[in-house]
């Protein structure tokens, strides 16, 4: 038979594992990171693909890119790499003449 102590190490709000990381503060937080996160490599990839519909509205959407790219630094940047290339892009569109 499993023992209850066993059985609440795994469900972090049951209050065994409570702390820093176990409540549902941090399950939260978390959610709201990973909102953040979703939403702005949805933007960054919305304005990558308008930036090439409409190339002369491309100052507009290198904005949007650079911007969306900075906020999803705080979301966990897609593995840093795609905060980077992102930046790289609106850069980029911004410096098109």
């Amino acid at each position: 038979m499993l023992s209850w102590v066993w059985f609440t190490s795994f469900i972090p709000w049951t209050g065994w594992m409570g702390g820093m990381m176990g409540g549902p503060a941090f399950a939260g937080m978390m959610t709201g990171v990973s909102i953040v996160g979703i939403v702005s490599g949805v933007m960054v990839t919305l304005g990558g693909i308008m930036m090439s519909m409409k190339p002369h509205e491309s100052r507009m959407w290198g904005v949007l890119v650079l911007a969306f790219s900075l906020v999803s630094l705080f979301g966990m940047g897609g593995f840093l790499i795609g905060a980077i290339l992102g930046i790289i892009g609106g850069a980029m569109a911004l410096s098109k003449k």
